[in-house]
């Protein structure tokens, strides 16, 4: 019961980061179950379950806060599926220090623009349909082997000038959808036999429901706290999250 409470808490605490700058859940929640020594493919799976019915939660409160821009969320939550769809598919025989090297660059430079975006105050501008379609790809592969959804994608709208507010409840929204294709697909290879350590589902059951039960509460006030927050501020929390995520990677990456 006490560890099923600290899971609990930490919930709690990463999907109120999630729901409310854009990304934390994915990146905390994963690092946990590979800390454990849960394989790749399997950490992976369970993080996209669990993230089911919170980013499900957190996606209706940004939908009733109408933090959304639809024509962002389209593109994103159709191409990030896609993506995450290649993603699963190639998870098991993927080396990934390489990748990791350069997903801590790119959250390090987009750290900083967005930081500079936030400090300088630049006006938002409209993203080209192209730019979101990739992004959305982008994103969806990353989540689709392993990574996550919202340091690549949250990021890079802010970086390119996206208003805060609809840069994250629109990230947060399609990251649901994203989620449920990502998962589908480990549930179609396992079915298949196409991943090892399936078999060893039942050791992440217990940490992951501990993050679900604790994360629903707080997905709740996430699309409360986007709309509400001061967008320069926000944006450069964003910032220096990213930054922090990118050297938290590093780190962690080294042991």
């Amino acid at each position: 019961m006490e560890d099923f409470i600290v899971f609990a808490l930490i919930g709690f605490v990463a999907q109120l980061i999630d729901g409310s700058l854009g990304m934390g859940f994915g990146v905390i929640s994963s690092s946990i179950l590979l800390a454990q020594g849960v394989p790749p493919a399997l950490a992976s799976a369970s993080i996209n379950a669990a993230k089911l019915p919170t980013s499900g939660t957190a996606a209706l409160s940004h939908y009733f806060h109408r933090n959304l821009d639809w024509q962002l969320v389209t593109h994103l939550a159709i191409f990030g599926s896609l993506g995450g769809i290649v993603g699963a598919l190639i998870l098991t025989s993927l080396k990934g220090a390489f990748l990791s090297v350069i997903v801590n660059l790119y959250l390090v430079g987009m750290g900083l623009l967005i930081i500079y975006r936030g400090l300088k105050d630049v006006a938002p501008r409209v993203l080209s349909a192209r730019f979101t379609r990739s992004i959305g790809l982008a994103g969806g592969l990353i989540e689709g082997i392993g990574g996550s959804w919202g340091p690549i994608v949250t990021t890079s709208l802010l970086g390119a000038g996206k208003e805060s507010r609809y840069a994250i409840g629109s990230s947060n929204f399609s990251e649901f959808v994203v989620s449920a294709a990502v998962f589908g697909s480990f549930m179609v290879l396992f079915g298949l036999g196409h991943w090892q350590g399936g078999s060893d589902w039942r050791e992440t059951a217990y940490p992951v429901a501990g993050l679900v039960v604790g994360a629903l509460p707080a997905a709740i006030f996430g699309g409360y706290l986007s709309k509400r927050a001061p967008r320069r501020p926000l944006t450069v929390a964003v910032g220096c999250l990213a930054l922090s995520i990118a050297l938290y990677r590093t780190l962690f990456a080294s042991h």
